[in-house]
């Protein structure tokens, strides 16, 4: 056992200068760093740990989607399908600023799948009765903001600071090695 308690990988060739060179870099980073432990701790986990973190971000996020009423969930899949063809290096969404444009048009996108909320003036209940449609809007109003509109753009807008996130937290591993 090491000094942090963890297991000994001192058999391990060339452990000991992967060590030094580590500790090397963490005394530089704490010089120049004010304080900033956790990012210093966070970089230097082991794979498998790295692995469990992701773990359990994705079981949180998970939890709080399916905590989302039925209507916020159908929102959620559609735009994250849609979201999952802006994966990929140098797309809009992880630029530092965004494009305002680009983040409508995609919620559009999300809209055009999901505008039959807006258009069924009765739905039916659990209970198989026929009630009025919450996000129900006139023909002449559909074209400005609605609450369905704006219920979009925060699902869409949660969805993609979750994947901006992800992708800084594995370009942060992934850099260092």
């Amino acid at each position: 056992m090491n000094k942090k308690g963890d297991f000994d990988f001192e058999w391990l060739p060339g452990f000991r200068e992967m060590m030094a060179c580590q500790n090397e870099e963490q005394n530089t980073q704490q010089e120049t760093d004010w304080g900033n432990e956790n990012l210093q701790i966070e970089s230097l986990l082991p794979p498998e740990q790295l692995q469990q973190e992701e773990q359990r971000y994705w079981k949180d996020y998970e939890y709080f989607i399916q905590m989302l009423p039925m209507v916020a969930r159908e929102v959620w899949i559609v735009a994250d399908a849609l979201l999952d063809q802006y994966e990929y290096k140098g797309s809009p969404i992880y630029s530092e600023y965004p494009d305002k444009v680009t983040i409508l048009k995609i919620a559009d996108m999300v809209y055009d799948k999901l505008k039959y909320r807006e258009e069924q003036e009765m739905i039916q209940a659990d209970d198989e009765e026929m009630i009025r449609n919450p996000y129900f809007v006139e023909v002449s109003l559909r074209d400005a903001i609605t609450p369905f509109r704006t219920l979009i753009q925060v699902i869409l807008h949660w969805n993609i600071n979750h994947r901006r996130q992800r992708y800084y937290r594995r370009q942060k591993v992934f850099s260092t090695q």
